[in-house]
């Protein structure tokens, strides 16, 4: 149920109810008077309240070439994409009304991920963590799940296997031991509906976290399809990643000065708060505009030019994380 142009709305089951726009009225009024919105996932769909009440999960995918192809990207709300050590990404794929058997290879966190996923849910599962890291997720009461503390959420494909690339998780197991306080996602941190205004036709969107790995977004029968290092960029499952949403979000990156990888790598520092470069690719079209986020670990608001903020469509979003010219660690995007 999860194949070809099925990705586009990936993050819910197939047998889910059909995507409701946010403006839907439930005939109940907020405090402004307007028609409340009626509740959904953090992607903009509508799904059984049992999973729209629920919190959200994030959890630590590779995205080395020995962990390809992935499980359980396809199935998750929202995905950020971040630079790590010697230039390769990684994902922070987060799970709220999407869930996932098999969701991984799960490898360790990073400094930023506490500020990444806060502003959708103080979960997080990966594979491990230095000091520095796992001192950071605990300043900040992040709930924290690895192989070593969540039992059989977490297994190993082949069972028995030692690999670095050999973890994986069950997205409902870790849930289950989820604290009791764990709240949902505030589902109004985006917005979703038309596009606003003119919107210039995009094709093809092209990234380079460093000059020898190149990540293509080609617009193809109605969704965004993921290619990278010249190959189309496919799940287990042998369907390619496609999502409703891509968005832009440049960010400066330096070298951390404290924290290095085992071959001597520094651990990139990415600046979270301030103001940047944005852009939204949906529709085969793209919207210029602005991020701004005034506190550590608070939500990304989107704006175009013209103040107004930017409409998601309802499916899954992935944010590329793309370090700007202004640090040490340079990145680079285009599009046509």
């Amino acid at each position: 149920a999860v194949l070809a142009a099925g990705l586009l709305f990936a993050a819910c089951s197939s047998d889910e109810p059909p995507t409701t726009r946010s403006g839907a009225s439930t005939g109940q009024r907020g405090p402004s008077g307007r028609p409340a919105p009626k509740p959904r996932c953090i992607d903009g769909r509508d799904a059984p309240s049992e999973r729209r009440d629920r919190p959200a999960l994030a959890i630590k995918v590779e995205n080395s070439v020995e962990a390809r192809p992935q499980s359980g990207l396809e199935r998750a709300d929202l995905i950020y994409e971040e630079i790590v050590e010697g230039g390769i990404t990684r994902f922070m794929a987060v799970f709220h009304c999407g869930q996932s058997p098999r969701t991984g290879p799960v490898r360790s966190a990073r400094f930023d991920d506490a500020k990444l996923a806060l502003p959708f849910t103080r979960l997080l599962a990966y594979s491990g963590s230095n000091l520095i890291v796992q001192n950071e997720l605990e300043k900040r009461k992040v709930a924290t799940f690895t192989e070593l503390s969540a039992g059989d959420a977490f297994f190993r494909v082949p069972p028995g296997s030692t690999d670095i690339h050999s973890l994986y998780a069950n997205t409902e197991k870790i849930r289950a031991r989820a604290p009791r306080k764990a709240k949902p996602p505030d589902p109004e941190i985006f917005q979703f509906g038309d596009l606003n205004g003119r919107a210039r036709k995009a094709r093809k969107v092209t990234i380079n976290f460093n000059p020898s790995n190149t990540i293509e977004y080609r617009w193809t029968k109605g969704a965004w399809r993921r290619w990278e290092g010249g190959r189309p960029f496919v799940v287990a499952s042998g369907a390619q990643v496609s999502v409703a949403n891509l968005v832009i979000q440049e960010v400066r990156v330096d070298n951390s000065p404290k924290i290095v990888d085992p071959a001597g790598n520094p651990s990139p520092d990415l600046e979270l708060t301030g103001r940047g470069r944005a852009l939204l690719f949906r529709d085969g079209r793209v919207v210029k505009g602005t991020w701004t986020i005034k506190k550590e670990a608070r939500a990304p608001v989107f704006k175009t030019k013209s103040g107004d903020a930017f409409s998601f469509r309802p499916g899954p979003i992935w944010i590329e994380l793309v370090p700007s010219r202004k640090g040490a660690v340079k990145g680079s995007f285009s599009f046509k």
